[in-house]
């Protein structure tokens, strides 16, 4: 049985991703990120179905993504489009060790 995203079935790369339990991942950002090297990129943002990807402006540089983790679920999407290859999946922390 696979899980399907809105944008996996358009991709048309519905049949790869098998099911994973759900919310046990969360999207990180890490330092490679274009947007910290002054360049405009939001592939990610227009990736995240949920919505869990906000951008922070400042006057005089890129904006800088940050992720909503109860917003993420974990999906993968943001990490299968960053050409920057600057997203990652990491285990999420347990409510108990926050």
């Amino acid at each position: 049985m696979t899980s399907v995203t809105r944008a996996q079935f358009l991709r048309g790369n519905w049949h790869e991703q098998p099911m994973s339990p759900s919310r046990l991942a969360v999207a990180q950002i890490r330092s490679s990120c274009l947007a910290h090297r002054g360049v405009f990129c939001r592939t990610c943002d227009e990736a995240c179905e949920p919505g869990a990807i906000n951008f922070t402006a400042a006057i005089g540089r890129a904006p800088v993504p940050r992720i909503n983790t109860d917003a993420c679920t974990g999906c993968g999407e943001c990490v299968d489009i960053c050409s920057a290859h600057a997203i990652a999946l990491k285990q999420r922390q347990s409510k108990e060790n926050l």
